[in-house]
């Protein structure tokens, strides 16, 4: 998966889910694709893939959570209204995010 791309907690972090969203989600995903898959080691201390080194979902950001205060409060109009995804496990899926108070 490509770096994620963090941005700084706090208000300025929510960003509607527009069209644009989207197409930059599916860019990502091409980009993916077309990335030449690492080689395997030859030597013997290749394993099958951890799942230790697979990257997670932020556990703070599950659904039904309360948004931590680290993002402030949310800025007016965006509640109830489909939102990018804050959590950077999502940065190549296509999903967004409704927050409700």
């Amino acid at each position: 998966m490509a770096a994620p791309l963090l941005a700084p907690p706090g208000p300025d972090s929510f960003k509607y889910f527009t069209r644009e969203s989207l197409a930059n989600i599916e860019k990502r995903i091409n980009d993916e694709k077309n990335k030449k898959p690492p080689k395997p080691r030859s030597d013997s201390s290749h394993r099958d893939s951890s799942d230790d080194n697979e990257p997670k979902p932020n556990s703070d950001l599950e659904a039904g959570k309360s948004l931590p205060f680290i993002y402030g409060d949310i800025p007016d109009g965006m509640v109830a209204t489909p939102l990018e995804d804050l959590d950077p496990y999502y940065v190549n899926q296509k999903v967004c995010c409704l927050i409700h108070s």
